[in-house]
């Protein structure tokens, strides 16, 4: 065997018989990437001055742990990275080597997303006025590398756009977009006064403004960087994942100017967008050292291949096999924004709300309540973490991501002329805290703001988070684009959530879960296999053994030294019976669409003491008093019940009036139930939340 210094271009002295122990690990599975177990060098003069002297005290230089080697024995010839773990003057240099995905992820492990973009700013952009236009450029979602949508953020406590767009005149002003005198831009291309921190805040055009980045474009960055080339595939390539971006917080990216990339992604190391792709989509990164190519592969692919390799020639003992009990999947993210109350699964928001269903339009789950009309309560934004519950024991991926949720949020601004015919608002995505990272914000204190205020020395700063990173989707409309985290239009067939029929668990996690709950047995096999096979061998793919396909958990080999058996572990990939197979996500929470609850009401008029006798006061002055009664939420009716017909869920409430001419009127409102045809038009029904598209 023999280990070259690639750098030196000379061979390091070796002990006789030195063999080094590696791991090849799988990483669907495993954390840690290919390494050798640690092994001493002589501490020959050679092999200090290879390695700058570990051993020697007075040394002021960090111990490597990037030197490029390559280890050589016969057909074996493996390309890799060594550290320094130790030294012992005249005797031994403590060292380890890190090959394949083991180099690669120990390399971008220390390197930070503004390590690799420093101060490189958008090119062509010089002035705010070029930055606005930049930005307003972005919003028919066809640049390649940036993207810009409506987001709310929180700041001071408040809800503030960024990026919003409104059809306005000339001097700012948001108009009926059926006056024909205006055309849609971005609000803050325009002068503006907030309040911020209880202070009156003057922002020049640009503020609030900010375009993001694709994630495809950053991971080929990422890549570029390390000297790697990203090959295709359809993360990176097809809808929507081509168009999918990172979310910035950053609501002063352009008003210095320029737009700095570091300020468009987030604060996180590079590997952190790595595993975001890793565990979100269940796929591994896989990179030819010689090639210098890095290549993504989905589990479900792998689980649908062909084994790549027959090692059964190679065993020399019988397989040991262990049942470690089988799991279920519990996948969900490190940080989620979501409005109203939280749950660990649909399967507790299930048992809480048995009559809750899941909403296809937006990935919500809700609930159809019966008061003086029909109303629909949503009960969580879909933001829940895919657990099916019950008895195995859950085996956890979280993802080092943020989801959000998409909020309405109405604009403040809308002058009450031709108010009905104006958008009021809009969902988008709501992501937490905004940041400045180009600006002090100042202004003066609202209880002496005048016409011609000018703003005091002290500063209002604005609160400055650091920022997860958060994908979403983006669907251009027909004036600009949106943000999503589902299929706007039902037709991507994929979802940022991690529940229902498009989410993350049935288009990526489906296979993995199938595999802890049934399989994933641990087969223990003694191979000796050949130098050649060592060197190619990819552990992620299928191998067989004994006819039968299993998945390598960690491969574990031998270079140099005497040529033995090594026991590598192995998991089985059949589905063993009794199966257990977590229910459909297009079977849970399905609304019924064949019957519905229609209310049917009747007012009868009532004498004054009836009215107070049930409970309720007169008060004084003439008006309507409309008295409500609470909603109530039954299960749909079945097909014996809409047959059967009939009323159920009687109720009553009272009303009363004062009339000029005949006083004060009682009335008794008497409510109830009939089964319907879901598809029979409900006249009681309330209009639902505004649309995510834009008109």
């Amino acid at each position: 065997m023999k280990i070259v210094n690639t750098k030196a271009g000379q061979a390091y002295h070796l002990t006789p018989g030195t063999q080094l122990e590696i791991e090849r690990p799988n990483l669907f599975f495993n954390e840690w990437g290919e390494q050798s177990l640690p092994t001493d060098l002589p501490g020959t003069d050679l092999n200090r001055q290879l390695t700058n002297y570990p051993d020697m005290l007075a040394n002021r230089n960090k111990p490597s742990a990037n030197i490029d080697c390559s280890i050589q024995d016969g057909d074996y010839f493996m390309p890799c990275r060594q550290a320094i773990l130790g030294a012992k003057r005249h005797e031994k240099i403590s060292t380890a080597f890190y090959m394949n995905e083991g180099s690669f992820l120990s390399r971008i492990s220390d390197v930070t997303l503004t390590d690799i973009l420093g101060d490189e700013v958008i090119p062509g952009i010089t002035t705010v006025q070029q930055g606005i236009d930049f930005c307003w450029s972005l919003r028919d979602n066809s640049h390649p590398n940036f993207a810009i949508f409506p987001i709310t953020v929180n700041l001071d406590g408040d809800r503030r756009y960024v990026n919003r767009i409104n059809y306005m005149n000339d001097a700012g002003v948001c108009i009926s977009s059926t006056a024909g005198k205006g055309s849609y831009r971005f609000y803050n291309s325009f002068e503006r006064k907030e309040t911020v921190n209880d202070r009156i805040i003057k922002l020049e055009p640009g503020y609030y403004i900010s375009p993001f980045i694709r994630a495809a474009y950053l991971l080929r960055r990422i890549f570029t960087y390390f000297g790697y080339t990203l090959l295709d595939h359809f993360l990176l390539t097809s809808e929507p994942f081509n168009k999918m971006v990172f979310i910035n917080n950053t609501i002063d990216s352009l008003v210095n100017g320029t737009i700095l990339l570091a300020h468009l992604v987030p604060d996180c190391m590079a590997n952190t967008i790595l595993d975001v792709y890793r565990k979100k989509f269940c796929c591994e990164f896989i990179p030819d050292e010689v090639a210098r190519t890095v290549r993504i592969e989905l589990f479900n692919d792998i689980m649908e291949s062909k084994p790549t390799v027959d090692l059964t020639p190679y065993l020399k003992s019988h397989p040991e096999l262990s049942f470690s009990g089988y799991q279920q999947l519990k996948l969900s993210s490190e940080t989620v924004i979501t409005e109203g109350d939280t749950y660990d699964s649909t399967y507790e928001l299930e048992a809480k709300y048995p009559e809750a269903w899941y909403k296809e339009a937006d990935g919500s789950y809700c609930r159809t309540g019966y008061a003086d009309s029909t109303i629909e309560e949503r009960l969580s934004d879909g933001n829940i973490p895919y657990y099916a519950g019950g008895p195995l024991k859950a085996y956890e991926v979280k993802v080092p991501d943020c989801a959000f949720c998409l909020s309405y949020l109405a604009f403040p601004d809308i002058p009450d002329t031709n108010r009905g015919t104006m958008k009021r608002g809009e969902t988008a995505p709501y992501i937490g805290d905004g940041r400045t990272l180009n600006s002090t914000i100042d202004g003066v204190p609202v209880e002496s703001a005048a016409e011609d205020s000018t703003a005091s020395d002290e500063d209002v700063v604005a609160n400055n988070p650091n920022q997860k990173p958060i994908l979403a989707f983006v669907q251009y409309s027909s004036n600009y684009a949106v943000g999503t985290n589902h299929d706007v239009l039902g037709k991507w067939g994929y979802s940022l959530l991690y529940n229902g029929p498009t989410g993350i668990f049935e288009k990526f996690y489906r296979k993995f879960d199938n595999l802890l709950r049934n399989s994933l047995h641990k087969v223990s096999a003694d191979l000796l296999l050949p130098n050649s096979l060592k060197n190619s061998l990819q552990v992620h793919h299928k191998v067989t053994l004994q006819g039968v396909e299993l998945l390598f958990n960690i491969f574990k080999y031998t270079i140099g030294g005497e040529s033995e058996p090594v026991t590598s572990e192995l998991m089985t990939t059949a589905l063993y019976e009794p199966l257990s197979i977590a229910k459909s996500e297009s079977e849970r929470m399905v609304r019924n669409t064949e019957y519905k609850w229609m209310i049917v009401s009747s007012a009868t008029e009532v004498s004054e003491s009836e009215y107070i006798a049930a409970g309720y006061s007169p008060s004084e002055g003439e008006g309507y008093i409309r008295n409500t009664i609470s909603a109530i939420y039954p299960l749909p009716p079945t097909k014996a019940i809409y047959d059967a017909g009939g009323t159920y869920y009687h109720r009553t409430y009272y009303i009363y009036y004062t009339s000029r001419t005949n006083g004060k009127v009682y009335y008794r409102i008497d409510l109830s139930l009939r089964p319907a045809l879901f598809s029979e038009k409900d006249p009681n029904e309330r209009p639902t939340r505004p649309s995510t598209t834009p008109t």
